[in-house]
């Protein structure tokens, strides 16, 4: 990818992530809640260097008075470029970094997924089948399987178009499964939650979930996909054809014993 594609790629995802949430009252900051404000998570920081420890203060202040969970998402070309320890300085506790990996929605770029339509893959449209989604979390481990399960509920009732979750099934068992985002107004989709039971690792059935939320994306006019990847799953997308822009880590807040 060259330094040009790459840069204006790269001002596309912070177009987005300025699109992800609500600015905040003070304007400086993007921030995304969860429909039942029980998280909430900064997607995008605009604050001279001058007042940026201000700014965490703030925001931090605030999510232990109203008892919200808060998480700082940080890109490697946010400023100012010590970002990172100013948060830890404040109390958050730094997650485990990924590659922002972004693919151009078009019919070559999809033609490398080849024929999926083997694939037993449906669309949640009722909340009574993300029941099957926490099944497969509790399965490989994940924490918070039912919170997460009324976020998502939530989710499906508040703001339908604005999220698919896509489920992998073999003879009637969900097997795996997969989020995307669409922001309103937005040019991108996001990919998240990609989840495989261990039982059927190695199958096939996470390159499917992501040619399938990707047709949809391109269905619905979206231009680019993009996925923050761990070290797990980003191999399998590059050999997909994501290419690389830039990192990212998450800052978690950590709460005061209650």
């Amino acid at each position: 990818m060259s330094q040009f594609v790459r840069s204006d790629i790269l001002a596309g995802l912070d177009a987005e992530r300025r699109a992800m949430g609500t600015p905040s009252s003070s304007g400086d900051v993007v921030v995304e809640h969860t429909e039942d404000g029980s998280e909430c998570r900064i997607v995008f920081a605009s604050c001279p260097t001058e007042e940026i420890d201000e700014l965490i203060r703030r925001e931090r202040d605030a999510a232990v008075a109203g008892g919200y969970s808060l998480e700082w998402k940080y890109y490697v070309h946010d400023t100012p470029v010590d970002l990172p320890e100013r948060l830890v300085a404040a109390g958050f506790e730094a997650d485990d970094e990924e590659e922002v990996l972004v693919l151009p929605l078009d019919e070559a770029s999809l033609a490398t997924f080849g024929d999926v339509d083997r694939y037993d893959i449906r669309i949640v449209r009722d909340e009574r089948d993300l029941a099957h989604y926490a099944e497969m979390s509790r399965e490989i481990g994940r924490r918070n399987v039912e919170e997460e399960r009324r976020a998502l509920a939530l989710k499906l009732k508040e703001s339908l178009d604005e999220m698919s979750i896509h489920i992998a099934y073999v003879d009637g068992e969900p097997v795996a499964c997969g989020r995307v985002y669409f922001r309103t107004d937005g040019s991108y989709a996001e990919l998240t939650g990609g989840r495989t039971k261990t039982t059927h690792r190695r199958q096939g059935y996470f390159t499917a979930l992501v040619a399938s939320r990707l047709q949809e994306a391109r269905d619905r006019g979206r231009t680019h996909a993009f996925v923050d990847a761990l070290p797990t799953s980003a191999p399998i997308l590059r050999k997909q054809g994501f290419q690389f822009v830039t990192r990212t880590q998450p800052f978690v807040l950590k709460q005061p014993p209650k």
